[in-house]
């Protein structure tokens, strides 16, 4: 009987510590469930942010493939004249880089640049952008020293004239910039130097020397980020809804329905273009110092007569042509000549632009003969020469041994702003020229016919060609024009067919060495996506 009691007793003890153990294993149950949920939900968000990240990166390394395509193609346009790097969305716009089965893993890169002849709202062409486009700040040193040269009653205020047409642009403000660039520390009455500089909470000295970026500019006194960067906050030129509501969202906007652009998109410190033919050989120098080598050399290119016209120039000038500092004397005093023309003479006549060689007779020079001579240009002023033949020149031609000819204004490619300080920068230059260069540019929607029109033009004398300006006026901005330009500025973008991340780099390439070399890139992309993916993939390519 006591055996069966303590039995009972015993499975009566059981009962409920059976069922705690039981609650025990159900709650390690839930609590290893809810901690396998939660690693697998880290380990499915850890997935996803390192899927997002190689998208990332996926998009960073399509845009920069796109710079490096960019720098390639801008090598080969010097073995084939026919390549567009102005605009041409079949070879920048949506390439394929990595193909998918589904839209969301189809990589492309696209380059842009501005369109600078919509002058409202801003717009994008599929191209390079040239720096040529631009007004070179560093140019202003060079023509306050023209002005400083000139006698007090015949000082016409070329460094404000030139930049006057730059939006908000004032005295002051060039004065600083006159001294920044200078090597002096002479203060001009609205400038700064190293003094005034030096006092700020962060100090640094003035340059006192040209800009090698134009970002130096916001280091110039007066100049602030407003003046520099404009409305287009987002920096991709085109007129967005928060860049034209006032002050309801930053940028702070007059809401004129009009992009003001900033200082950055009318003035460059890199604009340059080498100068060498094609092939990197050197130009012939029509300034030269020697004339047998002179005549020798024109004479084996374009021939007896071009040689002739081009010597006579250098000797007697035009009527246009004032004479200069005549070159040195050579030593040897024997008789010279080519042609009969008697190359002895002293040369005080010098080219300022090729464009001085269109049309009209040299002053007549002395002849072996002993009756004085005019020789008559072999390149009159028609159309089908200026067109045609003027290329030719430009890309044999120079007036001077440098490497490089600096700050030249592209007139295919400058805003309207940087055209209007081409009357600032020469005599007789008619008021309404900018105007007339930019009507007459053809839309860049219409690209069947711009690329025929473009092709035409790449000579700056098609202004007078389609009688826009008259001969006079083209030599007297000749030393100031160009269509070319070999520092590029543009902005590749990686991005994916269907959402997803994109990268937006800004990238300079400078061509005027070999190969062409990035000289910087910047990274836009916390600035926002930029362009509306519609706008850089066309619907036949998504499909």
């Amino acid at each position: 009987m006591k055996r069966d009691v303590v039995t009972r007793g015993s499975e009566s003890a059981c009962q409920p510590r059976s069922g705690f153990v039981l609650a025990v294993i159900t709650i390690a149950i839930v609590l290893l469930s809810l901690a396998a949920y939660n690693y697998s939900g880290t380990m499915l968000v850890e997935h996803e942010a390192t899927a997002m990240g190689g998208r990332d990166v996926t998009a960073r390394t399509a845009a920069e493939s796109a710079i490096e395509f960019a720098a390639t193609r801008i090598l080969e346009r010097d073995y084939d004249d026919t390549i567009d790097l102005y605009n041409d969305p079949d070879v920048f716009r949506a390439q394929l880089l990595l193909d998918s089965s589904v839209d969301r893993g189809r990589v492309r890169y696209t380059i842009v640049a501005p369109d600078e002849t919509n002058t409202s709202t801003g717009s994008i062409r599929f191209g390079l952008g040239n720096e040529n486009a631009k007004f070179n700040i560093n140019r202003l040193l060079e023509l306050d020293a023209l002005e400083s040269a000139l006698p007090a009653e015949e000082q016409l205020g070329l460094v404000y004239l030139a930049t006057s047409s730059i939006p908000n642009m004032t005295d002051d403000i060039i004065d600083a910039i006159l001294d920044w660039l200078d090597s002096d520390e002479d203060r001009r009455p609205g400038g700064a130097e190293s003094n005034e500089y030096e006092g700020l909470s962060v100090p640094y000295p003035c340059k006192n020397g040209p800009m090698d970026s134009i970002d130096e500019l916001l280091k110039v006194q007066g100049v602030t980020p407003d003046l520099f960067y404009g409305e287009d906050a987002n920096h991709n030129g085109i007129l967005d809804a928060n860049e034209n509501d006032g002050e309801q969202t930053p940028p702070f906007d007059n809401a004129d329905g009009i992009l003001d652009l900033g200082w950055k998109d009318y003035l460059t410190a890199r604009s340059r273009e080498r100068n060498t033919t094609p092939d990197g050989e050197e130009k012939i120098n029509i300034n030269m110092g020697e004339m047998t080598s002179l005549y020798d050399a024109i004479e084996e290119e374009f021939g007896e007569e071009a040689a002739s016209y081009i010597v006579a120039v250098r000797l007697a000038g035009t009527e246009y042509m004032t004479p200069g500092t005549p070159e040195a004397e050579s030593g040897i005093q024997d008789q010279i000549s080519r042609n009969d023309i008697d190359l002895t003479v002293v040369s005080t006549y010098q080219f300022t632009s090729i464009y001085q060689l269109i049309g009209g007779p040299s002053n007549p020079t002395k002849m072996l003969t002993g009756v004085d001579q005019s020789f008559e240009s072999p390149w009159p002023e028609d159309a089908g020469t200026l067109l045609n033949v003027l290329p030719d020149l430009e890309r044999m031609l120079t007036t001077t041994d440098d490497a490089y000819i600096e700050g030249r204004i592209n007139v295919n490619q400058a805003r309207l702003e940087v055209l209007t300080v081409l009357p600032g920068l020469a005599l007789d230059v008619p008021a309404d020229l900018p105007d007339a260069i930019l009507s007459a540019r053809p839309p860049i929607d219409l690209q069947s016919s711009s690329s025929s029109i473009t092709a035409r033009r790449n000579t700056a004398a098609w202004i007078l060609a389609e009688g826009l300006v008259d001969l006079e006026t083209l030599r007297n901005i000749g030393p100031y024009i160009t269509t070319g330009g070999d520092v590029y500025r543009f902005q590749a973008i990686g991005h994916f067919d269907a959402g997803g991340p994109s990268t937006r780099l800004e990238a300079m390439i400078d061509a005027t060495e070999y190969p062409p070399r990035i000289l910087s890139v910047r990274d836009l992309t916390s600035l926002g996506r930029g362009y509306h993916p519609n706008m850089l993939i066309p619907i036949e390519s998504s499909q």
